[in-house]
């Protein structure tokens, strides 16, 4: 498994990150929240799996410059093209690098456990081809794909659904799981607060 899966992590701009929390945090705040989340997500996968590949595709030169520091690679974009288009050129990447199988995770997950990604990487071996782990809000936390291409991305709105039915179009096997952890993203201000409650005690909120 190691050998055959890459890791993608996606990251915009700092400055461009956490947008639906500006009613409660500033710029700055917003900025070192991604920031200080990016590098735990990388510190992570370095201490846990160290012999899994981690791909970040971002368009921040500063944020490729953070992943060398953890031993990740970088895909810089020119510019930013979204989501989904960003996932689609690291996906390229992973095919051409002859890895088989893929992992789309986000860099804004308040608690990672190893016990969850052990979970998806279970399935992964079991022979589903399509692995998602269903965010809180029916999007898609985490996506295992085998091949890395099995798959059009379909990231926004309900994405683990769609994601789901494009597996099952192209007629792969599927399992969609629900972790508790994996599921609890930080994206809104109820999030922050749930998960970083000394968020609420600090000068962090402002009107």
């Amino acid at each position: 498994m190691q050998q055959t899966l890459n890791i993608v992590i996606p990251m915009k701009a700092p400055i461009r990150a956490k947008q639906r929390l500006m009613d409660v945090l500033s710029v700055t705040q917003r900025r070192q929240l991604a920031v200080n989340l990016y590098r735990e997500t990388l510190s992570f996968f370095a201490r846990h799996y160290p012999d899994i590949h981690c791909l970040v595709v971002t368009d921040s030169r500063e944020i490729a410059n953070i992943a060398a520091h953890y031993g990740a690679s970088a895909l810089l974009e020119n510019q930013s093209t979204g989501l989904n288009a960003a996932i689609e050129s690291a996906t390229e990447w992973s095919i051409a690098a002859g890895y088989q199988c893929q992992m789309v995770v986000p860099a804004d997950i308040a608690t990672l456990d190893c016990d969850e990604f052990d979970a998806l990487f279970h399935a992964l071996k079991s022979g589903h081809q399509v692995v998602i782990a269903r965010a809180k809000d029916s999007g898609t936390n985490a996506l295992l794909t085998s091949p890395p291409d099995a798959i059009d991305f379909q990231y926004g709105r309900q994405s683990a659904l769609a994601h789901a039915q494009q597996a099952h179009a192209n007629q792969l096997t599927v399992e969609v799981l629900d972790l508790p952890e994996l599921s609890q993203d930080i994206d809104l201000p109820e999030d922050l607060f749930r998960s970083y409650p000394a968020y609420q005690q600090r000068e962090c909120c402002y009107e």
